[in-house]
Order: C-alpha cells, then structure tokens, then sequence
C-alpha cells in the first residue's frame, strides 16, 4: 500500500503532476484529432505536396486513394474487371517507380 501524504508540500506536488499528466493528455487528443477535425486541410496538403517532388514520395495521390477506397468498396461486383483494376492499383507505383 501507499503511505499517507505527510504534508501539504506532498500533495501540491501530486496534484500539479496530476495536472500535468491532464495538459499532456489533452495536447494529445487535440493532435490526432486535427485530421478528423479538419479533413479538408489535409486533402489541400496532400493536394500541394503532389507538386513537390522527392525520393520517398509515395505516388499515391488523391485521385489514386479514391479508386482504391472505390475498388475496396465495389471491387467485387465488377468481376474480373475489378480484379485486373486492384492488381493495377498495387503495380501503380512501381511502374512509376520505373520509369522515373
């Protein structure tokens, strides 16, 4: 068991550190809800990173996220037709990779 707080000193230390584990915390739940929050801003960054070019960019861009949310969702009720689009959508990259 934990002993009892001798002294006032004690317990303002602990509940400053309580207040500070609270602040981390909420600094955290506010950084990994920003994309939720604001969904738009990181389409316009993704968007405006496309014309950047670098050495570990991915190749997937907006347009290519949407045809493989598209073909996950719907990828079955095309058949073959689907089957050949998801084989693409994976060999994308490297073939742009290649070329480059």
């Amino acid at each position: 068991m934990s002993l009892p707080l001798s002294s006032s000193g004690d317990l303002a230390m602990r509940k400053d550190l309580v207040r500070l584990r609270m602040e981390m915390n909420r600094q955290q739940v506010l950084y990994h809800s920003q994309p939720l929050v604001h969904p738009f801003q990181r389409i316009k960054g993704m968007v405006s990173s496309r014309g950047t070019t670098s050495e570990h960019h991915s190749g997937k861009g907006p347009l290519m996220i949407a045809a493989t949310v598209g073909l996950t969702l719907f990828g079955r009720r095309l058949g073959k037709v689907g089957k050949l689009a998801r084989v693409g959508i994976m060999l994308y990259p490297l073939i742009r990779r290649l070329r480059h």
